[in-house]
């Protein structure tokens, strides 16, 4: 999500912090508490959204790069030792199908290097025992095999990851409409039945309803120093609340992740990227089931300076 959509999830959870802790207040309108239930619901879709549609394809593409390294070794490795067989064995026709310069396996393309490693991959098959002394032995074209497979495989990675971020960042903006119809058709129009019986419940749900940029109007809760390479604990709550309000600031130049931890400097199971320069706010629920410490996780090569406010 850009900061625009950040800010209006950030206040999606306000609204729902506040549903939460007035509960009560709503007797008179029973369905005002079926609505903020189905707020909670798009509020669950939009965080799913928004973690598909800030996938990381560095990954995707370095394991594709890797394969690929391996694949070119064990081929030209298997190559060499049939072209060294057929000389010996006199045989042309498997020489000509077998003989690679080394430069040739790094040149091809994908295709081309599927369909190459497969032909020298069939060719040594049957004579996989004869090819030990010209430097590859049986595992190798086992090696060969499993390989050739894993790379074939990983071709396609990239790109449906890529197909599937798109799909998410649509999705992120339908999930945020449907939102909006939600407040401008049905929580609005219920929540004015408060404005002269409740101005004070009223006056919270305005309140919440109110979309802050920045994150907070308040003063951080913790301003703190992350250092390079470093997991540590930015704050901890006296005891685990699922409607504890988290708002998180990176002002630093690198990415960072924060997560709700049950251990003291170690990241939870759920861990949320943090851009440079972004805000993202999150409520515990959201983040863990169980947990007091938020913990932030630097893995850059640079200091970053974290604000949070805790609500």
């Amino acid at each position: 999500m850009n900061n625009e959509q950040e800010a209006y999830l950030g206040m999606c959870f306000k609204v729902k912090n506040f549903g939460i802790k007035n509960t009560a207040a709503f007797s008179p309108v029973p369905a005002v508490t079926t609505y903020f239930t189905q707020l909670g619901t798009f509020i669950s879709q939009l965080i799913m959204a928004d973690t598909g549609s800030r996938a990381d394809l560095t990954g995707y593409t370095i394991n594709k790069m890797n394969k690929r390294k391996g694949l070119e070794l064990l081929a030209l490795k298997v190559s060499n030792a049939i072209s060294s067989y057929a000389v010996v064995n006199n045989d042309n026709i498997v020489l000509k199908r077998a003989d690679f310069a080394t430069s040739a396996w790094y040149k091809f393309t994908e295709e081309e290097l599927v369909t190459q490693a497969t032909i020298i991959k069939n060719l040594a098959t049957p004579i996989a025992a004869g090819l030990t002394p010209y430097g590859a032995v049986a595992a190798d074209v086992t090696a060969l095999d499993t390989t050739l497979t894993a790379f074939v495989n990983m071709i396609s990675d990239p790109t449906l990851a890529i197909d599937q971020r798109k799909i998410d960042n649509v999705k992120v903006v339908e999930v945020i409409d449907q939102i909006r119809t939600l407040f401008d058709d049905k929580l609005d129009v219920l929540m004015r039945s408060f404005e002269v019986n409740n101005p004070t419940l009223y006056a919270l749900y305005l309140s919440a309803r109110a979309i802050d940029i920045n994150g907070s109007v308040h003063a951080p809760t913790v301003i703190k120093d992350v250092l390079p390479a470093t997991t540590v604990t930015v704050h901890t709550a006296v005891a685990y609340s699922a409607d504890t309000f988290y708002t998180i600031q990176n002002l630093g130049s690198e990415a960072v992740t924060f997560s709700l931890s049950a251990i003291d400097n170690t990241p939870g199971v759920d861990e949320v990227l943090l851009g440079a320069g972004e805000t993202r706010s999150r409520l515990a629920e959201n983040l863990a089931t169980n947990g007091t410490f938020l913990v932030v996780k630097n893995s850059s090569a640079v200091t970053a300076k974290i604000r949070v406010w805790v609500e």
